[in-house]
């Protein structure tokens, strides 16, 4: 056994010794530019399909007066670069529609207004920020592998500005800085920073926000999780809608009119940066009382003039739209149809009582003969062949507003090819070749408008030129 004495000097050599040998050291992190040409080859993680489609507008477009500083696109950030082409703020239209309630209450009620650091975030910058990060400091990043909520368009960076003398608000930290400083319940600093930021956190969340516990900037909208996330460039969102950006297959319905039910459909599919047309027109028709602009929640502005949707009109709703689930007669799908798929039974019925709190959304009834308190619905099960196969078009179901209209499908015509209610019907052969075509993994959307609005359609919501009825 070792001596004390000796003990304690072999202890203290061998702590001399480890502190004369250098450290293990971070691997270097790779150049930025490096960074980002393997961010953009990447491909984000596959995640459960989401809820509602992507709805990006321009946050200044909404409220002009609503300021951005877009530190991503200058150099003013912790990567010390710009990662962004333009200074833009883009959000999914409900929680842009909550930020303008946020930035008008505070305008009338304190004299402060919003000022935007950042909105939408493609996922290839997520990557790029993570992989700049050291590890240590990855609690202040998002991780690609999740995902963040700016990438799903709902998530917003932002402090305040004093209307009075235009200057920012003092806050506890610095944008960015990645320091307990940031942290929302941060106790420290200055008494009127810790006011400016508990007053900019009481407004975002009585919209349906809520702050990042890291950062005092950084505020997720309840509604994060039904988008997808995102990968879209500005450029993309600029030039045309999202849903249509991230679109693989366009079905196109153009009529003769406003007040006419029947019509043409051409498939599109994208082809190496281009909508290739697919076999020969189609015939289809829309509601008996023609097509009527959308009037849903996420609907963007019309491009020109005409009729809006309405519950009850017999008009199909005209724009662009999603698709949903296929529903049907039979226990599985037809052979080759790749929708995800449910089986109607006698129990479910799609409520269109606009007062009803079930409004616009399909229920099952615990028994088919059990008490109901909507004033009218429709069945998925019908003694006709109309919902046999039937695909849900999204509009108004999602987040339904009053009075818009219900119940919008994909399905059957009615013999011998009359108008609907309100969808859009095919011959049951043709929908079938249809629906084995259609790909939910590419995104498939419908636009729908009337022929002579085409080109006005296509200028001001920038349509790809080539989705035009063939032989046009």
């Amino acid at each position: 056994m070792l001596k004390p004495v000796l003990k304690s000097l072999l202890l203290a050599v061998a702590l001399a010794a480890q502190a004369q040998s250098p450290k293990p050291q971070a691997p270097p992190v790779p150049a930025l530019s490096v960074l980002i040409a393997e961010a953009r080859k990447a491909v984000p993680p596959a995640l459960p399909p989401s809820r509602l489609a992507p709805d990006l507008v321009d946050v200044t477009a909404l409220d002009p007066s609503i300021q951005l500083d877009i530190r991503y696109a200058t150099s003013d950030n912790f990567l010390h670069a710009p990662v962004y082409g333009q200074a833009k703020a883009f959000l999914q239209r409900p929680v842009a529609q909550a930020l303008v309630r946020v930035n008008a209450a505070l305008r009338r009620s304190s004299g402060y207004a919003l000022r935007i650091h950042d909105g939408y975030r493609p996922w290839w910058v997520t990557k790029v920020f993570w992989d700049a990060t050291p590890a240590a400091d990855h609690d202040y990043v998002a991780d690609p592998a999740k995902g963040s909520v700016h990438n799903r368009g709902c998530a917003v960076d932002l402090d305040l500005v004093d209307l009075a003398s235009g200057a920012p608000a003092t806050m506890p930290s610095g944008y960015d800085e990645m320091s307990e400083r940031s942290h929302a319940a941060y106790p420290g600093g200055d008494a009127a920073a810790r006011a400016h930021r508990d007053l900019l956190r009481a407004a975002m969340e009585a919209q349906g926000f809520k702050v990042l516990k890291e950062e005092w900037w950084h505020f997720d909208h309840a509604s994060s999780a039904d988008y997808p996330v995102m990968n879209l460039t500005f450029e993309a969102l600029r030039d045309r809608s999202a849903e249509l950006a991230q679109s693989g297959q366009v079905l196109l319905v153009t009529t003769s009119g406003w007040d006419t039910a029947k019509g043409s459909l051409q498939r599109f599919e994208r082809q190496q940066g281009t909508f290739k047309a697919v076999g020969a027109p189609l015939p289809v028709w829309v509601g008996k009382g023609g097509l009527a602009w959308r009037t849903d929640d996420g609907a963007p502005p019309p491009p020109a003039g005409g009729p809006m949707k309405r519950e009850g009109d017999g008009r199909a709703p005209a724009g662009l739209l999603t698709f949903g689930d296929m529903w049907g007669y039979a226990p599985t799908a037809p052979e080759g149809v790749r929708f995800r798929y449910r089986m109607a039974t006698e129990c479910e019925r799609c409520v269109d009582d606009p007062d009803h709190a079930d409004y616009a959304r399909i229920v099952s009834l615990p028994s088919p003969k059990a008490p109901v308190t909507f004033r009218s619905a429709e069945y998925l099960l019908l003694p006709t062949e109309h919902y046999r196969h039937m695909v849900i078009i999204h509009y108004n179901d999602l987040r339904p507003l009053k009075g818009a209209g219900s119940c919008i499908f994909l399905h059957v015509a009615p013999p011998p090819g009359g108008g609907t209610a309100g969808c859009t019907a095919l011959a049951a052969e043709d929908l079938l070749t249809l629906l084995r075509w259609m790909d939910p993994a590419k995104s498939p959307v419908l636009l729908q408008v009337p022929e002579a609005l085409l080109e006005t359609t296509r200028a001001t919501w920038s349509l790809p030129a080539e989705l035009k009825p063939v032989g046009r």
